[in-house]
């Protein structure tokens, strides 16, 4: 007797599309990770498109290697209402909307080299020195215009996004469509140690504690509206537990989850825990329409967002 399975649907060959959203779509009726992309692709157009709040997670060398336009776009567009970053993300963005560039790396090129230079690598691209100088000059001048308190992270991002004049910033963007961006370790940054600095001379301090009562009364808040909640996580760390405490705390389970990841799970780290191990903890929910692609986010968040960009 044959075994039965469990197959629902049938594995169709993929062929080649002259646009992305159809190849997207086809990749969804094959398997591995091109399966799980096309899977990742249904739930960001659903999560997106029936006035769920989001969040979206921002781990890695993001910004720096090419997706800062792309991050803007789906900001621009609101479908996430709230970015929690590294610190070094935003610090990227700000040396770029300052002047700086990254540029890829040719060659053999060896590290001393390059240090001598005033280059510094992240793997096959660098970023200079030049552009860490004119992220402290137009950091201080946009802080000094700041009243002295106490700022949680995501008030003091949109000031300085308020100040900015570049429009393809992440910041700027976030400013002028209200979009909070939270750094929950602002200070494991070069921006941060800019701000760390800028404080032993001036009022201007940061608060860590604000940024997590904003969070965690943010989920208790869409939690009493009985609103529906997602995220899509790039990468893991920080930002992707910062997210997922506050729907724990609140204990409002996110209900649509995906994470572009290339960590394993049975290391134990949190990057790459898998999404099925959160509904153990509460913070997805049973139901969550739930989605890991183990992909580099360069290659994964262009396709994903172009494929649904009309909308």
């Amino acid at each position: 007797m044959p075994e039965m399975v469990s197959a629902h649907r049938r594995i169709r060959d993929i062929k080649s599309e002259r646009g992305v959203e159809a190849l997207t779509k086809g990749m969804g009726w094959t398997a591995y990770n091109a399966r799980r992309l096309g899977e990742a692709r249904e739930i960001l157009l659903e999560m997106v498109g029936d006035g769920s709040h989001n969040f979206m997670g921002l781990a890695g060398a993001l910004v720096p290697g090419g997706l800062r336009g792309i991050i803007v776009e789906v900001i621009r567009k609101r479908w996430f209402d709230v970015v929690v970053s590294t610190g070094a993300n935003i610090t990227h963005d700000l040396t770029m909307a300052f002047g700086a560039r990254h540029f890829q790396i040719e060659g053999q090129r060896s590290d001393p080299s390059l240090r001598a230079k005033g280059l510094c690598r992240i793997y096959d691209l660098c970023a200079s020195d030049k552009g860490f100088v004119a992220l402290e000059r137009g950091v201080g001048k946009i802080l000094r215009g700041i009243p002295p308190g106490q700022y949680a992270s995501y008030e003091l991002l949109d000031r300085i996004g308020a100040g900015l004049r570049d429009r393809g910033s992440i910041l700027k963007a976030a400013h002028e469509n209200d979009v909070r961006i939270l750094v929950p370790a602002l200070t494991d940054s070069i921006l941060g140690f800019q701000v760390w600095m800028f404080s032993q001379f001036h009022d201007v301090r940061l608060d860590p504690f604000r940024d997590l009562e904003y969070i965690v009364n943010l989920q208790f808040d869409l939690k009493a509206k009985k609103a529906k909640t997602g995220t899509m996580i790039l990468g893991g760390g920080v930002p992707k537990n910062y997210i997922l405490q506050s729907s724990l705390f609140a204990e409002k389970p996110l209900d649509y989850a995906i994470q572009i990841t290339t960590d394993r799970p049975d290391s134990g780290g949190l990057s790459g825990a898998t999404l099925e191990e959160a509904k153990s903890w509460g913070k997805v929910s049973r139901k969550a329409r739930t989605c890991t692609v183990y992909c580099d986010a360069t290659i994964a968040l262009p396709i994903l967002v172009s494929s649904i960009g009309k909308h």
